[in-house]
């Protein structure tokens, strides 16, 4: 497939290149509800920022591509079987990775462990199966995306997981992690400066290659990889080697042609939201454009939080304003965002995605985040806000998998 990336300055970019066939652009992970979505009418709204973000220009081989207009719908929801091991009182999250990194001596140790304890088996196709099942009844449609989250780069690509998604009609969203979001220390020798040495490329190419394998029969998928790196609440964030490393996964997955299908997202928390001593500026972690397909930032809002208890305009409009200034042709996502499971949890969702929808207009995706999270609390959805939700997507702005 040919590609050509136009200018800054060249207002005229399709969202395919215009030798691509249609079967090309459905495989680049767009689907019929982005086709259908070009063609039917009431999807277009007024746009005052239209200038500023329709030029994106299209990215090459079977990335999933931003829709010309409207946005595509993700979520992620947590398994019941998560969600009861962080309620347990005497099962600490994640007491068996946080026990076996104490004692390992370094990564091969760690992962033997592990291994002999059959943790990497724990999610599999019916608990997948059973995650979308209660989103799609849910929301009575499917989401365009939806995410596997606790992928770790140093065992192998969640096929099976990615899988179960792909036959359901949906894309794939991976989060390849050096390590589990519930450890304050790195993975022994799996830190960033030791994946920027190459110190740990067997196990990446092990990755990058199951997850060449997907593309090959699936199609594009969106990836990423040191989530929120500029916060300091994971073992990666506000590391320097995060730049380096990044880019040697990337080359990783060059190497072995994964990148005609890892839509490489760059995921980072709004600077704007926590004091400076919690949160760094993004930008002193952005690895360059050549490793980067799509702008993603987070939106959580905890009801009574000092600082994150407000509205998606108050959590996300600096950032917003700072991605079109920085990276104008960059599609962006709100890689994650969710409400606190309140009394107003319904009234925020309305009020979320209608700013989403009417002054937001760059965001071409949005995933909500189904569960609970020790930082940030309770923000599975209640009843009257599943339905809430299946009211808004009825409005076909919202692209949802067909």
């Amino acid at each position: 497939m040919k590609c050509s990336f136009a200018s800054k300055g060249d207002q005229k970019n399709p969202l395919v290149t215009e030798d691509m066939s249609r079967r090309q652009f459905l495989r680049a992970g767009v689907g019929l509800a982005a086709v259908a979505a070009e063609f039917i009418g009431g999807c277009a709204t007024t746009e005052p920022h239209k200038a500023k973000y329709q030029g994106y220009p299209p990215l090459p081989y079977n990335k999933i591509q931003p829709p010309k207009e409207g946005c595509l719908v993700g979520f992620f929801k947590e398994s019941e079987a998560d969600a009861k091991l962080k309620d347990s009182k005497f099962i600490p999250q994640g007491s068996l990775e946080i026990e076996a990194a104490r004692k390992a001596k370094n990564i091969d140790e760690y992962v033997e462990t592990l291994k002999k304890e059959h943790f990497f088996d724990k999610k599999k196709r019916d608990q997948i199966d059973n995650e979308i099942t209660y989103v799609e009844k849910g929301l009575n449609a499917k989401p365009f995306t939806f995410v596997i989250l606790d992928s770790m780069l140093y065992f192998e690509f969640p096929g099976i997981e990615s899988t179960a998604v792909a036959k359901r009609g949906m894309v794939p969203f991976v989060y390849g992690h050096p390590g589990p979001f519930d450890l304050s220390t790195p993975i022994p020798g799996f830190g960033p400066k030791e994946i920027a040495r190459g110190q740990q490329d067997g196990y990446i190419k092990k990755f990058a290659q199951g997850a060449a394998e997907f593309g090959k029969r699936y199609g594009g998928f969106f990836f990423t990889t040191f989530p929120e790196m500029n916060g300091k609440w994971f073992s990666w964030g506000m590391n320097s080697d995060v730049i380096s490393a990044w880019r040697h996964i990337w080359q990783i997955f060059e190497d072995q042609g994964t990148n005609q299908y890892a839509t490489w997202v760059w995921e980072v928390y709004p600077h704007s939201v926590l004091p400076s001593s919690m949160v760094d500026n993004p930008e002193s972690y952005y690895p360059g454009d050549r490793y980067v397909d799509w702008i993603g930032f987070t939106g959580i809002s905890v009801a009574g939080g000092r600082y994150s208890g407000g509205s998606l305009d108050n959590l996300i409009e600096r950032m917003y304003k700072q991605v079109l200034k920085d990276h104008p042709l960059k599609p962006i996502m709100l890689s994650s965002f969710a409400r606190t499971n309140q009394k107003d949890q319904s009234r925020w969702l309305i009020n979320a995605y209608s700013s989403i929808k009417t002054s937001f207009q760059a965001i071409k995706a949005v995933i909500y985040f189904d569960n609970t999270w020790r930082l940030t609390g309770d923000h599975t959805l209640n009843q009257e806000s599943l339905q809430t939700l299946q009211n808004i997507f009825r409005d076909q702005y919202w692209i949802m998998a067909k």
